[in-house]
């Protein structure tokens, strides 16, 4: 399940036991985008250095 139906189930339900689902997929989500952030040592493909030039 993506994120979306892990929220539209706690929203039909009303679990917390559902939002901490929902939780889990979105800190997991956040972690792996960061650790790709962190590959490229904070650098971004748009960051070119051309603003300090």
């Amino acid at each position: 399940m993506d994120k979306n139906e892990l929220w539209e189930n706690f929203c039909e339900n009303g679990r917390v036991s559902d939002y901490l689902l929902y939780r889990r997929c979105v800190n997991s989500t956040e972690k792996t985008e960061l650790e790709k952030f962190d590959e490229n040592n904070g650098i971004r493909p748009c960051d070119t250095g051309a603003e300090y030039r």
